[in-house]
């Protein structure tokens, strides 16, 4: 019997640990510090103190080699981090096109990115 086709991401993502500044849009008392735990071309993972909101958009700065990036994302999940806090993946919905380029070379230099 033939496998069940696999579902495939539409990005790569790698496991990195990237200091991100973190603000909920239209929550100024939220702004605060994380690190990603896995970013990819089309969002990232990260452990934040409290739950922001699934839906919720936010505003990051994503500190890169040389580089910070900033890009505008929509929380698509939340779930309690091993270490507390929680882990927050969110979908990038706006990135500036420089910074996406940025983004996508240093991707495709990493040898750890996988596309599921």
């Amino acid at each position: 019997m033939p496998e069940p086709p696999r579902l495939q991401r539409r990005f790569p993502r790698v496991p990195s640990e990237n200091a991100v500044l973190v603000k909920k849009i239209g929550d100024d008392s939220s702004e605060a510090l994380a690190k990603t735990r896995v970013l990819g071309g089309g969002g990232c993972m990260f452990v934040h103190e409290v739950p922001l909101g699934v839906g919720s958009t936010v505003e990051m700065l994503i500190s890169m080699p040389r580089q910070v990036l900033k890009a505008r994302a929509r929380v698509v999940y939340e779930l309690p981090a091993r270490s507390g806090g929680v882990e927050v993946g969110v979908e990038f919905v706006d990135v500036a096109e420089g910074d996406r380029e940025v983004l996508a070379a240093w991707l495709a230099g990493r040898a750890d990115a996988v596309p599921s």
